[in-house]
């Protein structure tokens, strides 16, 4: 691997709140996105959350998206283009099919899902089609192969086709032209900031010049609300909305489902120089690690895993935890993740804890699946670029490891320089990255 310096040049998200821009607004202001659940939603658990109100028309006016056709595409892969095209127009890259074609064959997509569920209607349909009624009264439940030709009446190619996985990947390819490495991750919340980092890690390789690298993932979604709902992950229903996410909060239920789609351009230096971007930020290290889960609900029983990835990638950058000004933490909400992560923070920072700046950004977005940790290391480009630190929204009694934390309840003028950005998630895939501004 070269030792080439790593930048990003450019960012961008879709949330509830709005785009990347509305979303920074809203985390100054200490405004909540999460309000109950609309536009024919009404039924699904918990009854609220972040919906992301983007439409057709924004996809197409950013670079990339007038070629595309959101019929096409599920919401992951709709809030997917929406935030690549947001990053290629912050950085820059206002007509990616114009560029060169050496230019082109050395630009990559990576993209971090949880999976690509789809609309639910047609699918149960044709599951109750396909299905015995009459077995299924005394507890016996088959599939009919023979009934599957009634049940396809209301499919189309299409709707198999953006079932795919990679389909997020697949579109924001073309979005993006990009005739370099692509790649789908698949995992719960840590999987987008896994995607940039192992754009990192092609970059490092030479596989590429440039990627566009996140996450995606529209909690709100059918079929994510269900299955969080099933897997008593959601937060409890009957809560007010605005205060329901409650990042490291003692008070904190479950997650609260939010719709996050988030990326960042990502290039070598000589890239950038030649042709003429501003970085934001040099990616000094990063690093994953799986640990398993410790019950059905996820959990860090032991945060030591956490602890060590946290110093090797503060060591790895060339700093001390006494150098780190700034961590955009996961902070779900889900208290049985929440807690090991803060014990962690509390062990690796010690005594500096309570000069730490925490930025917890999920009392703004909700819960983003896929997209959630790589919206926190927007927020911290966004902090580097604007000098401002966001407050802790509906963080009230802090987790027992945190009562020594730095309390921010309105936004603060404040340079950041040197960033971690963290990922947990219930299935223990832990992620974390530094950043230093440039």
């Amino acid at each position: 691997m070269s030792s080439n310096d790593i930048v990003i040049t450019g960012f961008g998200a879709v949330t509830g709140a709005g785009d990347d821009e509305a979303f920074r607004a809203a985390w100054l202001e200490g405004t909540s996105a999460v309000r109950p659940f609309e536009k024919g939603a009404e039924g699904l658990p918990p009854g609220y959350g972040a919906q992301a109100a983007f439409v057709h028309k924004d996809l197409r006016a950013l670079p990339g998206g007038r070629g595309l056709r959101p019929g096409t595409m599920t919401e992951f892969t709709f809030l997917a283009c929406g935030a690549v095209g947001r990053a290629l127009k912050s950085a820059g890259v206002d007509a990616p099919d114009a560029d060169p074609e050496e230019v082109m064959d050395r630009r990559g997509v990576y993209l971090g899902s949880y999976t690509n569920f789809p609309k639910l209607k047609k699918h149960s349909k044709l599951t109750h089609v396909m299905g015995d009624p009459e077995e299924a009264h005394f507890g016996r439940y088959s599939i009919a192969d023979a009934r599957i030709g009634r049940g396809m009446k209301g499919f189309t190619g299409f709707d198999f086709l953006k079932l795919m996985n990679n389909m997020p990947t697949a579109h924001a390819s073309i979005q993006a032209a990009a005739r370099g490495p692509a790649n789908t991750l698949l995992g719960h919340s840590s999987v987008g900031l896994q995607a940039v980092g192992k754009a990192v890690d092609s970059l490092r390789l030479g596989l590429a010049d440039q990627f566009v690298a996140g996450g995606t993932g529209p909690g709100t979604s059918e079929g994510l609300c269900t299955f969080r709902h099933g897997s008593r992950l959601l937060a409890d229903d009957g809560l007010d909305p605005a205060t329901s996410a409650r990042p490291f909060d003692r008070g904190a239920t479950g997650l609260v489902p939010g719709d996050v789609g988030a990326a960042v351009v990502v290039e070598t230096a000589d890239s950038a120089r030649a042709r003429g971007a501003r970085p934001i930020a040099y990616v000094k290290a990063w690093n994953d690690v799986f640990v398993p889960p410790t019950a059905p609900r996820g959990g860090l029983s032991d945060c030591n895993p956490l602890i060590r990835i946290l110093e090797g990638v503060i060591a790895e950058a060339g700093w001390t935890p006494a150098d780190v000004d700034y961590v955009a933490a996961s902070a779900t909400g889900l208290y049985s993740v929440d807690v090991g992560e803060a014990a962690a923070l509390s062990v690796v920072f010690g005594d500096s804890l309570s000069e730490l700046t925490i930025a917890v950004h999920t009392g703004v977005s909700g819960f983003g699946e896929g997209g959630h940790a790589t919206l926190g290391l927007v927020g911290a480009l966004q902090s580097m670029e604007d000098g401002r630190v966001a407050p802790q929204v509906n963080l009230g009694e802090p987790l027992e490891p945190l009562r020594g934390m730095s309390r921010i309840h309105v936004a603060v003028e404040r340079e950041i320089s040197k960033a971690l950005v963290i990922a947990t998630s219930p299935e223990g895939s832990l992620v974390v990255m530094a950043i230093e501004k440039a």
